[in-house]
């Protein structure tokens, strides 16, 4: 069995002299070609791992191990990592194919092969028509699309990417999603952040949900869903506050029933047995609960996260 290509060790950095902790003993092995989501809400330290892995964020502690080697001995090593930030990392008054000649310069690509090399990028990212246009005068998604081209010039064998469908529509979404499997299919290995649920459902061979700078649980999304198991996910909407609704459940409460999360006007339950979802409602009824609306999903990631964490992803 291959070692993993990329090992993390007990990384841990907090801000505000220890006062704010990003990460906590963080510890995650990734294989070539692995697609990993890193999901998680705002603060959750998603961030803070990219930044430390790209090498822009110092003062933290602990390994980070790629290809058995220390990644930030070498150089060398670095520069077989690519990097996509949240914040466009572009010259807005150049073209499209002018930014991969540059950005790829940099790495000492001879020039026949680098323009061979943009030329594919720019196929791969639905940008060759505008190859020459200025970047000032592209949509957002098409922006984040070349930002994802310039990530890819120098062939990395690590791609990490930071929220890198922020702020765009659905089908440039989908294209970006699109590109990132495509990657792995060929043996990149990627890490994305979001805290898009569909996003990892629909892309990663595999998921780490993380919280508070630590990975709360990873694996397959139908591993993660067993953590959940069968049951039926139950949300509960109506005008009341949580403290209101959790004293009038808590009667109902054993193994049937399990409260996943609960605030003021909305709670989340799973139920072995949806026959017990009726006797509930007229329950909460005659509690004088004010329920507005009830609806009944499968298990999915979100009842995991809710289940992990106790809120929901946006909150």
């Amino acid at each position: 069995m291959q070692p993993p290509i990329l090992e993390i060790k007990n990384l841990s950095k907090a801000y505000d002299h220890g006062k704010n902790p990003a990460l906590v003993n963080f510890s995650l092995g990734l294989n070539k070609g692995e697609v990993l989501g890193l999901l998680g809400p705002n603060g959750a330290g998603k961030t803070t791992l990219i930044s430390i892995l790209s090498g822009t964020l110092r003062d933290f502690s602990g390994s980070v191990v790629f290809k058995g080697m220390d990644l930030f001995a070498d150089r060398q090593l670095r520069n077989q990592i690519g990097i996509v930030p949240q914040e466009m990392a572009f010259y807005e008054e150049l073209g499209a194919m002018e930014n991969l000649m540059f950005w790829g310069g940099l790495y000492s690509i001879p020039e026949k092969e680098l323009k061979k090399r943009a030329q594919d990028l720019l196929a791969l990212v639905e940008l060759s028509s505008r190859a020459k246009e200025p970047i000032k005068k592209f949509s957002g998604g098409m922006k984040r699309r070349l930002n994802v081209a310039i990530g890819l010039i120098h062939q990395p064998e690590l791609l990490l990417l930071d929220e890198p469908t922020v702020g765009i529509d659905v089908q440039a979404k989908v294209s970006i999603l699109d590109i990132i499997r495509q990657v792995g299919l060929q043996g990149t290995t990627v890490v994305f952040t979001t805290h898009q649920l569909a996003e990892v459902e629909q892309t990663c061979s595999r998921i780490a949900i993380m919280d508070k700078g630590i990975i709360l649980a990873q694996g397959t999304l139908n591993e993660l869903i067993r953590i959940v198991g069968e049951k039926d996910i139950v949300i509960v909407s109506g005008e009341f506050s949580a403290d209101r609704f959790s004293d009038a459940i808590k009667p109902l409460i054993h193994n049937d029933i399990e409260i996943l999360s609960i605030t003021d006007n909305e709670a989340h339950l799973a139920f072995a047995n949806s026959e017990g979802i009726p006797g509930m409602m007229q329950h909460l009824f005659q509690q004088h609960v004010s329920l507005a609306d009830l609806k009944i999903k499968s298990p999915n990631l979100e009842a995991v996260f809710l289940k992990l964490t106790g809120r929901s992803l946006r909150d």
